[in-house]
């Protein structure tokens, strides 16, 4: 049975809009799983392929693709969620 990740390239980052959950399969080819909910108002984030990051389009937070925050105003990090693998 395949998942919704199966095609996640290292390096590539893509949203599972149903489900709230951005994925992100780094060089090593591990995959990060976290919420999609910006923790400063709730918006859903976007993947930005040339910084490799998650952008919230509500009001400008910036987190690493592992989730970090990398510019506010959210304080808080992605939180990292299950996946099947």
């Amino acid at each position: 049975m395949s998942t919704p990740h199966d095609d996640l390239k290292k390096g590539e980052g893509k949203l599972l809009p149903d489900r709230h959950i951005a994925l992100y399969r780094d060089g090593g080819g591990a995959l990060h799983a976290l919420s999609s909910v910006c923790p400063h108002r709730g918006c859903d984030v976007e993947w930005n392929d040339q910084e490799k990051a998650w952008d919230c389009p509500c009001h400008g937070s910036r987190f690493s693709a592992e989730g970090a925050v990398l510019r506010g105003p959210a304080a808080q990090p992605l939180p990292p969620v299950d996946v099947p693998e």
